[in-house]
């Protein structure tokens, strides 16, 4: 599958990105979605097998349910935005599997900040919560997840639609 293979760079240059910079550059998220809209318009539908409406009713939802999380500071715009490329991508399926994958991999990024015997012992407990919504690339467990992902459904034969 060659748009699994792009797919998963694209995925990991956002990871490397997100875990630099802390942040999720619009043009990358574009190129995602665009690369899945050229495909869905050629193939018919979108590149894990999902048909475009249902891509494009994920990817809405996933802007209705996690805005309200950017907004009260729970994640970036870029982690909402990338959560609506993923459901573009892939429907309903993929989007939840990724943010199951990429909360994980952010809840134990996390915990390991939290046990760094500097940082604990030195702030309150509310100076350790502001530090660590700052500090964890949560686009980045994201894009690993989705990495993650593909390589399943890739490689235990799992066609590529269900």
């Amino acid at each position: 599958m060659l748009i699994a293979a792009v797919l998963v760079i694209w995925a990991g240059w956002l990871a490397v990105y997100d875990w630099r910079q802390r942040r999720l550059p619009n043009w990358l998220l574009l190129a995602g979605a665009a690369l899945g809209g050229l495909y869905g318009l050629v193939s018919g539908a979108m590149p894990y097998g999902v048909r475009i409406s249902d891509g494009a009713g994920t990817a809405v939802l996933a802007l209705v349910v996690f805005w309200p999380a950017y907004r009260m500071g729970w994640m970036g715009a870029g982690d909402v935005k990338l959560c609506a490329v993923i459901g573009w991508l892939g429907g309903v399926k993929c989007l939840l599997g990724v943010l199951l994958g990429g909360s994980l991999l952010g809840g134990v990024y996390g915990l390991a900040l939290m046990m760094r015997p500097t940082l604990a012992d030195r702030l309150t407990v509310a100076e350790l919560d502001l530090r660590l919504r700052r500090r964890i690339p949560y686009g980045a467990g994201m894009a690993v997840a989705f990495i993650g992902w593909n390589f399943v459904k890739v490689y235990t034969g799992v066609p590529m639609g269900t």
